[in-house]
């Protein structure tokens, strides 16, 4: 009985290799659409990860913190 999971662990080990996960942020792409890929790490670690966006999702996320700048939040918590 082992020996045929082991057989079969075996093989499908040599089977073709899986495809390359797609980045986050491409499955909603139309084709037509220019998709931007870089890496970006994270405040305070060396660990970088793929992030894809459309030139529209690059454009409103420099307009949305192009606003934020001129119109910050000012929130005070109280912590007592």
């Amino acid at each position: 009985m082992r020996l045929i999971l082991l057989s079969i662990l075996a093989l499908a080990a040599c089977g073709p290799p899986l495809p390359p996960p797609r980045p986050l942020g491409s499955a909603g792409a139309e084709p037509g659409d220019n998709v931007e890929c870089r890496d970006e790490r994270t405040t305070g670690t060396n660990m970088a990860r793929s992030v894809c966006l459309t030139k529209d999702q690059i454009d409103e996320n420099h307009r949305a913190a192009q606003d934020w700048q001129k119109h910050p939040r000012n929130d005070v918590t109280n912590n007592k």
